[in-house]
């Protein structure tokens, strides 16, 4: 070999050198590139687990696995650091202007870490919450507050959905720490843990029961019923009276019996003693009165006539601010007409009938009316579009009457009827059956003034003469005397005003309330509600005013909508680019 070709050779070996050098230098910025976005890696792991921990409540075993996994990135990302940069540097890399920003940066983000894990931790441990809205919409009310201080037992709202409404959550949330761990709420899935479910009679999701000792309340009954602070708090109030409700059944006109099978009530009564109430059965015309412990007079069925002074009873106990509900059957005639006319109720005959398509679809005769529109009222305001059946029923209304407030209860829809032949087939006859919707019920309100006079008059006390002296003059004049005292001083009349509300419910049809039909769709919460109404226990509740939100929202014209809308859209950015381009220009 040559000189000239050896020094071809090595002077072709420095370029392969310099693509050496590059190469490294390439791979060493890769490395370093990569080692920055592993660095970021650690704090982002350690905030996730600090958060996962003071979260969840425990640091075992993914917010402890999260933070010593990122606690790893920032050493190893330390340690190649410094022995890269002691390597291709004369400086050490603790010393170096790189390393102290960094330092100062992983302090100052500890530091802040630190911080927010402290306010975090303060917050759960010390929950305090302001309402700044004007009229403190998420703040319990004075009466509530006042119940849930003075609770004497304790006191559990379940709650059978499978997971939770924050429509109600923040509001059984405040309930829960006004409660002082008296008030408690439990989460229940009723398809996880069926016995408790089947323990307190739920049959649908949304279902919440208030539970107080061994006492059991139902306050939603349906998913989209909304609980409020108002039906929560009265619910409390209600559970925990002392007050003792007592139901008599009027027996002896051939009225349905409160026992088992078919035609029987006994479904019903059993729904009404869980509910607390006595339920007693009476005759009328063995004891001639209503008992004064009675707080609401039910007649389911009568098919015989009453006896006028049964009748007599029955307004007398109204005129005293009774509740009573009446339940008629088709075909029957209870000889309530008197009652009827002074409460202006009109019972129709006929019989309503259904629609035979709609029975149809959902199996149902057409004498069984399928009900989905109810009035406004007390009994029936959570109803919605629910559904209730009625098997041979008959329309009842009411005109008007000076001093009593009527209120329809339920509508059949437009394409039932009230059928006067029941014997041949069942089809309207135009002229002699009448178009729905019928109203099968009825509740009324009279608020009655009873003035009672008592009459007091002093009885004569016989004056005995004194021994020794005339008889006559002496006994004449005390004659006077007394006569004169008795004109002053005697006859005293008293007047005193009080004032009684008599509720009085009218339902066409009692074969809803029966076993077997009682626990079809809302059939039991009509018969309830109606108890309950004529009981006035919502007199007894707090009235608790609903938190109303002031509508702050601009009501515009239309012609200052479309000037706001040109204004944003081409007017304001028109301006904008005017300006910038005026600025470009002179700065040009």
């Amino acid at each position: 070999m040559t000189f000239s070709s050896a020094f071809i050779v090595i002077g072709s070996l420095f370029p392969i050198q310099d693509n050496l050098e590059v190469k490294k230098k390439d791979n060493m910025k890769i490395i370093k590139g990569t080692w920055s976005y592993l660095f970021w890696l650690g704090p982002i792991l350690t905030i996730v687990g600090v958060s996962a921990g003071f979260v969840s409540g425990t640091w075992k075993p993914i917010p402890l696995a999260l933070i010593t996994f990122a606690i790893i990135i920032i050493g190893l990302w330390i340690v190649y650091q410094a022995y890269s940069i002691e390597h291709n540097s004369t400086t050490t890399w603790w010393s170096g202007r790189a390393t102290e920003a960094g330092t100062n940066a992983i302090f100052a983000t500890i530091s802040v870490l630190i911080i927010f894990a402290l306010i975090n931790f303060l917050g759960v441990r010390y929950q305090t919450r302001i309402d700044f809205t004007e009229n403190q919409k998420f703040t319990l009310s004075p009466q509530t507050i006042e119940v849930l201080e003075n609770l004497e037992q304790p006191a559990k709202l379940w709650i059978f959905d499978r997971g939770e409404n924050y429509q109600y959550t923040q509001l059984i949330e405040n309930y829960q720490k006004q409660g002082n761990g008296k008030f408690k709420f439990e989460l229940v899935d009723p398809q996880a843990k069926p016995g408790k479910a089947n323990q307190f009679g739920v049959k649908q999701l949304g279902e919440i029961h208030l539970e107080v000792g061994d006492k059991k309340e139902v306050i939603i009954s349906r998913q989209l019923e909304p609980l409020t602070e108002s039906k929560l708090t009265n619910s409390i109030e209600k559970i925990l009276s002392s007050r003792i409700l007592k139901v008599y059944f009027i027996q002896g006109h051939g009225e349905r019996e409160l026992k088992e099978g078919q035609k029987g009530l006994s479904e019903a009564v059993n729904t009404l003693e869980n509910k607390n109430y006595i339920v007693e059965s009476i005759n009328l015309a063995s004891i001639s009165q209503v008992p004064e412990d009675a707080d609401v007079l039910i007649i389911a069925g009568a098919q015989r006539e009453f006896l006028d002074a049964e009748v007599t009873a029955l307004q007398e106990y109204l005129d005293q601010g009774g509740g009573v509900l009446i339940m008629l059957d088709p075909s029957t005639d209870p000889g309530l007409n008197n009652l009827f006319e002074e409460w202006g109720i009109l019972v129709d005959d006929r019989l309503a009938i259904d629609d035979p398509k709609i029975g149809r679809l959902v199996g149902l005769d057409p004498w069984v009316v399928l009900v989905t529109q109810y009035g406004e009222h007390p009994i029936t305001q959570d109803f919605g579009s629910g559904i209730s059946l009625y098997p041979f029923a008959r329309p009842i209304e009411s005109e008007a009457i000076e001093g009593i407030e009527e209120s329809p209860l339920i509508w059949t829809n437009e394409q039932s009827w009230a059928e006067t032949d029941l014997r041949g087939q069942l089809k309207f006859n135009e002229g002699r059956d009448r178009i729905g919707p019928l109203s099968l019920g009825v509740a009324l309100t009279r608020t009655s003034t009873e003035e009672k006079s008592q009459e007091t008059e002093l009885e004569p006390t016989p004056i005995s003469p004194v021994p020794g002296e005339p008889n006559n003059e002496t006994v004449a004049t005390s004659t006077e005397e007394l006569e004169v005292e008795k004109e002053t001083t005697s006859t005293e009349v008293k007047s005193e005003n009080k004032s009684e509300e008599a509720r009085l419910v009218v339902l066409g049809n009692s074969q809803f309330a029966t076993n077997g039909w009682f626990q079809q769709q809302l059939n039991g919460d009509v018969f309830l509600n109606s108890v309950s109404w004529l009981s006035q226990l919502e007199q007894e509740t707090l009235s608790i005013s609903p938190k109303k939100t002031t509508n702050r929202r601009i009501a515009m014209s239309l012609v200052q909508a479309r000037f706001l809308s040109w204004m944003a859209v081409i007017i304001l950015p028109i301006l904008a680019f005017s300006i910038g381009g005026i600025i470009w220009w002179q700065r040009r």
